[in-house]
């Protein structure tokens, strides 16, 4: 059993510490938590269902005993046996058979008289004497790993704090909440003055996510993912010095990946999609288009690597490795080379038309509405690190075939005429810029659902795939195109029935 012990020295340290876990733990397994009454152990049980659900209300189970939750790919129980009448009554709770599926968050696990296994994970609290805010905590568990992982954020965050101290917004003058992060290695806090004023730390370690696959290099490297902070300062002040509405950046250490933020907020355009505000959505994407129309009148930025046709068939290999053998299906070899050079020539072939930045992640959740602004700066644009030089086609579709909400196909077709009627005259450019449309979303989309598979299978977020009855709609309405002939016939040769795909499959 390896542990690791510190202190934290408020709320929003122990927060933290429930945020450091989430991303170690798989969907199942047993978390108990030691410590006396009112040491923080309810405390820590909250802001740990939130890192899953997200700003909920999260009530003491005290006397419930039991509280059930659904978060992001999980299922989690929080339970108070502190109440507990007799050990025995833990057989009626379900506790026990619900580790095999849950991840099940235990105080007072003493009462169950030994009834309970031994825990995956056990953190203990305990008051500091003389320190009325400090707590001192214990994690231990059966994994090694988790413990050395958990000692790594620790490690980490005393150097977010020590950053912090050279700048106005210091752990003594503003308080530091985890934000809900992403499918990327980069982690969020939100912090906050007592005045109100906010900021945004991004906190990112740089290194390349994912194994060295390809040619002993890893995926981000060969698609010139952006693997530290550096590319995004830098493609930041780009934008800022072309008339974007991007955040401003206050203060960094690039070299030890942290970047403090302006705090645009959190009303994105997927916000505003799940809140119902259907008034508010088609001047957002009004807005939108003008912002594309805007960023692809200038060239592209001269540092952009090539978004060239090796690029975009690298990335359609996704679709190979990971969306077709998760439908039971293997391509030979020869397949495989097949596929690649079609897509290899389909991305050489976009390279003719002039290149602007091409941001690759232009969709809702990179959108943060500013209502008090005007016009095209209304729309505020993060996680733009990943821009390569490429077709402008390409960031349109991400617009418009949202990978992860519906977009009315009136809104498609408005968006998208408005944004044709104001880039070109001709009747030809107009036809060029439809195939290269049809070509990078089936490109687009048959790299995400490669992605989707990978995110579910090898990171343990299965609700990606709630996503990809969407992302074949998208996939089958680019092969209507006649461009994409020869990738519809190598489907039908190689991988047949590949996109029949409906909501149950998924």
């Amino acid at each position: 059993m390896a542990c690791f012990d510190f202190i934290v020295d408020s709320q929003a340290a122990t927060h933290r510490v429930a945020h450091w876990l989430r991303p170690l733990l798989g969907g199942r397994g047993y978390i108990s938590l030691v410590g006396d009454l009112g040491v923080g152990k309810t405390e820590f049980a909250r802001a740990f269902v939130r890192a899953y659900c997200g700003d909920i209300i999260v009530p003491s189970p005290s006397f419930t005993l039991v509280q059930p939750y659904e978060g992001d790919n999980v299922r989690l129980l929080h339970a108070d046996l502190y109440r507990l009448g007799e050990a025995s009554e833990i057989y009626e709770l379900g506790l026990i058979d619900a580790m095999d599926d849950h991840i099940c968050l235990i105080e007072w696990a003493d009462k169950a008289d030994g009834l309970l296994p031994q825990a995956d994970v056990t953190l203990r609290f305990d008051m500091v004497a003389g320190h009325d805010h400090q707590r001192h905590i214990e994690i231990s568990a059966q994994d090694e790993t988790l413990v050395t992982a958990v000692q790594a954020a620790y490690q980490r965050d005393q150097q977010v704090e020590q950053f912090l101290a050279t700048t106005e917004w210091s752990p003594a003058q503003a308080q530091r909440q985890p934000l809900a992060g992403d499918a990327s290695t980069r982690r969020y806090d939100r912090l906050t003055k007592t005045n109100g004023h906010s900021a945004v730390l991004m906190d990112w370690q740089s290194g390349p996510d994912g194994a060295a696959d390809y040619d002993g290099q890893a995926y981000s490297q060969v698609v010139h993912l952006a693997e530290a902070t550096p590319a995004y300062c830098r493609m930041n002040q780009w934008l800022e010095s072309h008339d974007m509405r991007v955040p401003q950046i206050l203060a960094s250490d690039e070299a030890a990946g942290f970047v403090l933020l302006e705090d645009l907020g959190d009303m994105t355009l997927a916000a505003l999609d799940k809140a119902g505000d259907e008034r508010q959505k088609p001047i957002v994407y009004a807005e939108a288009i003008d912002n594309l129309v805007h960023l692809h009148a200038q060239p592209a930025a001269d540092f952009l690597a090539a978004y060239d046709g090796r690029v975009q068939a690298i990335e359609t290999s996704l679709f190979l490795d990971w969306y077709l053998p998760w439908r039971g299906i293997k391509v030979s070899q020869n397949a495989r080379q097949i596929w690649m050079s079609l897509w290899q020539d389909l991305g050489d072939s976009l390279m003719a038309a002039p290149k602007v930045s091409v941001l690759r992640d232009f969709h809702s959740v990179n959108m943060l509405w500013q209502p008090q602004a005007q016009g095209r700066y209304r729309l505020g644009l993060i996680d733009v690190q990943d821009a390569l030089a490429g077709h402008a086609a390409y960031d349109l579709v991400s617009l418009l075939q949202d990978a992860r909400l519906n977009v009315s196909p009136k809104q498609v077709d408005h968006s998208y005429q408005s944004y044709v009627d104001a880039r070109f005259d001709l009747a030809a450019d107009q036809q060029a810029f439809a195939r290269a449309y049809a070509i990078a979303g089936a490109q687009r989309n048959f790299k995400i659902a490669g992605i989707f598979v990978r995110l579910a299978q090898r990171d343990a977020k299965p609700n990606y795939l709630n996503h990809l009855p969407r992302i074949i709609g998208y996939i089958q309405g680019n092969l209507a195109h006649s461009a994409l002939a020869d990738i519809a016939a190598w489907l039908e040769a190689e991988a047949p029935m590949s996109l029949a795909l409906d909501a149950g499959d998924a």
